[in-house]
């Protein structure tokens, strides 16, 4: 007898064997058990989750000798035909094959004939979503009111792609992807009854490259059952599937953590000599990111944690943002690895931006609205100074300072901010910042912007380095800011222009309005001055 693959001799026979899809069960299960079938069903899913098993084995339980029930008898003569495929009462359709409005004319034209053999004839159509628009349009009225002897069973894996007047004439039930975890117990009970061994750690790894299909996890157990002496070894699995025998990913992620980027070039090459599996890897590194991140974000003591030692420790050592960078540089390298000369060296840049790249933590990241516990007044409204605690970065911390004037060679330095911003030629982002700053103080070396929050984001490292640059050519010293973060803010020279350009508005508005001209215009043509449309002279030039 020819050998028969495990995804079809271990396709389930009842709806209990069914794994995975408790929810589709239930609903059907009681439907055929309370009598209540719909003649139309659509079973919609990815690859491998038991579309046309339920297919199958609603056939088996409408058709069975023994009655209509949930649970087909096995043992009658139509049970067993449904099984093997002769049942001439169920017609299997492959709507890929059978695209063509003729194809489904001729299945329509038998429709009306009585079953041969069965209670019902039964119509299985899988990949309906393969059929052609007038195939659809043939099939609509049939498949609303179709004789009482007829069931039509649709499956399909893009269920987008189907007609709204095909989906609202079908009750639709929707096959979920299976978890590892029912993989994994079910490709156990499947060894056991084949009486073949295996290591506990060769299952799991098949289960997740089966990404929620019984039948590619069926397939690959096949697959290494053949390429196993005695007992499948994990060893075995990672080279069928072409995964690294070392777990590589938790190496590199200590190697970047104690900085020892040596480490990671000679891991990396370890890597290449191996299997070259670069992809793996990576995604492996982001498998890891995530367990740190959980590590970092539940309690210890939550059930939702499995944890390792070894990343609890790695989740002591990164702070979050150090985990989130690494995951988004992984998530890119993932993508564009092919891009790159070679894998190896898209490999290597990407686990090397991971050692480069560091989030920037200078600032404090600015509070939300609905977190800020005092709104924001507008400028118009005076209120008292209340001066918050100055940011100040290291390098600034000293004894207490005494207010001078330095000292200049033939210039004439000054302390308004709006002149000064002036002199100091910013461009871009600098400039931008410095125009929303309100200058308050200057004591020796060290000058003091009061900022608003909502423009606290502006000054980051690079903007306070052009300021402070900038500053120290036009005092002639070394010049270093500190900030005070509130929202009393109403001198910045954003503020002041903003200002002017309101008045010179109001001017030239009033000015319209009082031109006799205009006036004359106005009533004579019963005309309307829009004001939006009026630019001031003095902001054109």
């Amino acid at each position: 007898m020819s050998y028969l693959a495990l995804a079809r001799k271990w396709r389930p026979r009842t709806f209990s064997q069914l794994v995975g899809q408790d929810h589709i069960n239930k609903a059907l299960i009681k439907s055929l058990n309370q009598q209540r079938v719909h003649h139309a069903y659509l079973f919609t899913g990815t690859r491998g989750v038991g579309k046309t098993s339920v297919a199958r084995l609603m056939a088996k339980a409408l058709n069975c000798e023994q009655g209509l029930s949930a649970e087909p008898c096995l043992q009658c003569e139509t049970c067993l035909a449904i099984e093997q495929g002769r049942f001439i009462d169920l017609i299997e359709i492959d709507g890929a094959s059978k695209t063509r409005v003729e194809d489904t004319r001729d299945i329509l034209e038998n429709v009306q004939y009585l079953p041969t053999s069965g209670r019902y004839k039964i119509y299985l159509i899988d990949e309906v979503h393969m059929l052609s628009q007038h195939s659809f349009n043939a099939l609509l009225k049939t498949l609303e009111e179709p004789p009482a002897h007829v069931k039509f069973l649709l499956a399909t894996t893009d269920p987008q792609k189907l007609p709204v007047t095909v989906l609202s004439r079908c009750l639709q039930f929707s096959l979920k992807h299976l978890s590892s975890e029912n993989i994994t117990n079910h490709l156990a009970f499947i060894l056991g009854e084949e009486n073949l061994s295996f290591e506990e750690g060769a299952l799991p790894l098949l289960a997740k490259a089966a990404r929620g299909s019984m039948r590619d996890a069926l397939s690959l157990l096949d697959q290494a059952i053949a390429s196993s002496n005695d007992i499948l070894s994990t060893d075995e699995v990672k080279q069928i599937l072409g995964y690294t025998q070392k777990d590589y990913a938790i190496q590199l992620l200590q190697a970047l953590s104690s900085l020892d980027a040596g480490k990671i070039i000679a891991l990396c090459r370890e890597i290449a000599i191996e299997s070259g599996h670069f992809t793996y890897v990576l995604e492996e590194i982001l498998n890891y990111c995530h367990q740190i991140t959980l590590c970092q974000t539940i309690p210890e003591s939550s059930h939702l944690l499995d944890i390792s030692d070894e990343i609890q420790a790695l989740a002591e050592h990164f702070t979050p943002a150090d985990i989130q960078l690494f995951y988004q540089i992984g998530l890119k390298g993932c993508e564009e690895i092919h891009l790159a000369p070679g894998l190896a060296v898209g490999f290597e840049m990407t686990v090397l931006r991971m050692f480069t790249f560091r989030p920037e933590t200078k600032l404090a990241t600015p509070k939300l609205a609905f977190q800020s516990p005092v709104l924001a007044k507008p400028a118009s409204i005076p209120e008292p100074s209340i001066k918050s605690e100055p940011v100040i970065s290291p390098a600034v911390k000293e004894a207490p300072l005494q207010k001078i004037e330095p000292a200049q060679d033939n210039a004439i330095i000054s302390n308004d901010w709006n002149l000064i911003i002036k002199q100091l030629k910013l461009t871009g982002l600098a400039q931008n910042a410095a125009e929303n700053a309100e200058m308050i103080e200057k004591v020796d070396r060290n000058i003091l912007l009061r900022v608003a929050k909502g423009h606290q984001s502006l000054f980051n490292s690079g903007v306070i380095t052009r300021l402070e640059q900038a500053l120290s050519g036009y005092y002639k010293e070394s010049i270093k800011i500190t900030f005070e973060f509130n929202e009393l803010v109403q001198s910045s020279p954003a503020q002041q222009r903003q200002i002017e350009r309101t008045i010179n508005q109001q001017e030239a508005e009033t000015s319209l309005e009082e031109d006799s001209f205009i006036q004359q215009i106005k009533e004579e043509f019963s005309a309307e001055l829009v004001k939006n449309s009026i630019a001031s002279l003095k902001d054109e030039l």
